[in-house]
């Protein structure tokens, strides 16, 4: 059986990421992805699906109880999530919300890889790897823009494919489409808005 050298995965993630965010396909590349410009993401859902949606509490750092969407597409035993917190009030960017965040997502097994990389200047996030009993793999990241914090969930076997192009297909939007993410693409890519 192929095992995938540390080099390999690197690169092969790589290119994926450079796929999802348009480096290497100067086409338009926003219909594969999932667009919610009210709640200020796109992402890459396997096979195209359109994910379900519901409301649901999330309990905020400080103990306040907000009410979260939060989109799925669930495939046998994986999940894929995007939850989506507004917080009604307080900065547009709160680093604190980011780190408990990440910080309830650490508690879900054992956490083999961590970086709190932004996702943009002025943009701070969290991305983790987090692997769980039973060959399952949790890929998740969380970043915050414009009161809107943004948690991202793949949870499936370990080296699924769709687990791995959803997380890094995701990307921070304005309430008009436009990608924080400013380097690059040049011009700033704008999803389009009124499409889902």
């Amino acid at each position: 059986m192929f095992k995938p050298t540390i080099g390999v995965a690197v690169l092969v993630l790589s290119v994926i990421a450079s796929i999802a965010r348009g480096q290497q396909a100067p086409e338009d590349t926003s219909e594969q992805f999932f667009i919610s410009c009210e709640n200020r993401f796109a992402a890459i859902f396997p096979d195209g699906a359109r994910p379900m949606m519901r409301e649901i509490a999330y309990a905020a750092r400080t103990g306040e109880n907000l009410t979260a969407r939060q989109f799925y597409v669930d495939r046998g035993m994986n999940r894929y999530s995007v939850t989506v917190v507004r917080f009604p009030s307080g900065p547009a960017v709160d680093e604190a919300s980011i780190d408990f965040a990440a910080a309830n997502l650490r508690k879900s097994g054992e956490v083999r890889f961590e970086a709190a990389g932004a996702y943009d200047p002025g943009f701070p996030g969290r991305q983790l790897n987090i692997f769980q009993p039973g060959d399952r793999q949790l890929r998740a990241s969380v970043y915050m823009a414009d009161h809107h914090l943004v948690i991202t969930e793949a949870n499936a076997a370990v080296g699924d494919f769709p687990a791995i192009q959803f997380e890094q297909s995701i990307t921070i939007i304005g309430e008009d489409g436009s990608d924080f993410d400013t380097n690059p693409p040049d011009p700033v890519r704008i999803m389009p808005c009124n499409r889902n």
